[in-house]
Order: C-alpha cells, then sequence, then structure tokens
C-alpha cells in the first residue's frame, strides 16, 4: 500500500522526530495570505538516507515530486500529483495517482518552508529552500548527523526493550513469521517467560525492537538494525530505525507494516516451524 509520491516524502531515519503543534502557525498565516507564494521549485535538506527530492508545485494546481538521492546518480521519472492549500494555510493536499494525503505546514516564508507528517503514529519534518533549478541539495551532504550514523552501534543510538506486554491475543502472535521462507521476525517466551519480539543476527546484521505496545488487536513497536562490520557502516540499513505494526488476519498469518528506505511496506507473513 504505497504510492512513490507517498514514498519519496518519507524516511525510516527520521522516524520519532520533533512532535508538531496543533496550533495553526504564523507561517501558515503567511501562506494563507498569499497562497502563489507556494508555486515554484523546493528542495528537500537532505535525509540521512541520502534521500533529498524536488517538489515543483505549479500555478495550476499540479505537482511534480522529482527524486533525488545524493547517494546514488540514478535518474528517476518525477512523480504528477495536484495539490490544494486549506483555506487558514495549515495544510497542504496532496492527490496521488491512487492516494491521497497531507502535510501540516509548521514553518513558511518566501524562500524556507517546513512541513509536517504523520506515519504510524510517528511525526516527520521536511526542510526545503525555494530555489530556481531543478537540482538536489547535495552539497552539504553527508550531514554532521549521517557521519554520526556511519559510527559502531552503542546502546544511546537504540535501547533495547523487546517486551510484549500481556494481551488477550497474545497466544495468536507467538513464533516466527517468515515472508517466502524467510523469518522476518519472532514472537517467543525468553527463559523468564517473557514475551519478547526477536530477530536472530543474520550475517552482518542486527536487529533490536523497543516501544512495544498494543493499538486494538495490532502489535506496534520500533525496529532497528544496525551492522558490527565498518564495511556496511554507510549502507543505509546501519542504523536505521523503521516503525513496525503486526495485524492479524482472517486466514491465520500476520500483516507486517514497516518503512524500508523511505516507503511504506506492506508484507503478509506466514507462520513457520
Amino acid at each position: 500500500m504505497s504510492t512513490k509520491l507517498l514514498c519519496f516524502m518519507l524516511c525510516a531515519a527520521l522516524l520519532g522526530g520533533c512532535a508538531t503543534s496543533k496550533e495553526v502557525s504564523p507561517g501558515a498565516t503567511a501562506l494563507a495570505s498569499d497562497t502563489s507564494r507556494l508555486v515554484g521549485i523546493w528542495a528537500m535538506q537532505p535525509l540521512n538516507n541520502g534521500i533529498a527530492n524536488v517538489s515543483e508545485f505549479r500555478a495550476d494546481g499540479t505537482v511534480l515530486l522529482h527524486p533525488f538521492n545524493c547517494l546514488d546518480s540514478h535518474v528517476q521519472a518525477p512523480e504528477p500529483g495536484r495539490y490544494s492549500i486549506a483555506a487558514d494555510g495549515s495544510r497542504i493536499q496532496v492527490q496521488a495517482p491512487q492516494e491521497r494525503f497531507e502535510l501540516k505546514v509548521l514553518a513558511f516564508s518566501p524562500q524556507t518552508m517546513q512541513l509536517g507528517m504523520e506515519v504510524a503514529g510517528q511525526s516527520l519534518t521536511f526542510d526545503y529552500r525555494k530555489v530556481t533549478q531543478l537540482a538536489p541539495r547535495c552539497e552539504g551532504y553527508p550531514s554532521a548527523a549521517e557521519r554520526a550514523r556511519q559510527t559502531p552501534y552503542q546502546t544511546s543510538d537504540f535501547t533495547p526493550a523487546p517486551q510484549v506486554p500481556a494481551h488477550a491475543n497474545l497466544q495468536r502472535y507467538l513464533g516466527k513469521w517468515a515472508l517466502d521462507g524467510e523469518v522476518q521476525v519472532e514472537i517467543r517466551r525468553d527463559a523468564r517467560g517473557v514475551t519478547v519480539i526477536d530477530h536472530a543476527a543474520s550475517g552482518d546484521w542486527h536487529y533490536l525492537y523497543n516501544d512495544v505496545r498494543w493499538v486494538g488487536n495490532a502489535l506496534h513497536f520500533q525496529s532497528f538494525a544496525y551492522s558490527a562490520n565498518p564495511a556496511l557502516f554507510s549502507h543505509p540499513l546501519h542504523k536505521s530505525q523503521s516503525a513496525t505494526i503486526l495485524q492479524p488476519t482472517t486466514d491465520g498469518k500476520l500483516r507486517y507494516l514497516l518503512m524500508v528506505g523511505g516507503e511504506l511496506t506492506e508484507q503478509v507473513l506466514t507462520r513457520v516451524p
């Protein structure tokens, strides 16, 4: 369940970012007073994984999202859509070919803007600068945050807390859950009888979990992956954090929703021995 337009806007590395206020920002008021200020080319500050997309808002209500990545010179086709601005300037609604979503205007000036978006209960923020040329802002990449990411894992990066709270439907989740025969996640009881989320180390990669909670019958948590191999510290998966949801299906399987490389994905997992 995703579209290119939505995927390009998101990045797992930013999950858990700054919370957004529900009040209308002064910048939103400024945008409402003259919505034509949005028309033009807006380049996003590169995210930690190199994503540096450029949004081209046109006067006819259409928008083109140009995908760029400072780590990859491959050129991708732009994704078209339509946009509208709320009367109070607080939100920009985007209609993609298959999906509609909203971006909250956190700050706005004629040359800069900050947009926010809620995904899986987490707040994401995106910083933009108005430019005259259709090109990514890669001159300052990698950022200090990216350089810090390309270091060995420390507990301060992500504190493991894999315990699963008690729930009437917990038995439904126990076991190893796989996609195409490869285990993606395991819900098991440890030696103390405590139920935990686990994923055994696979090759160079290690997996950790925290913020485990129930929302109805769905299990929500944060996933974290890292490598102990210095050669992989620059890999996008190293120190990547993803909001993850497991939901039961009517046929005994689990729906698996998570963010991977900036893309919201949905898969179906099967219990294996």
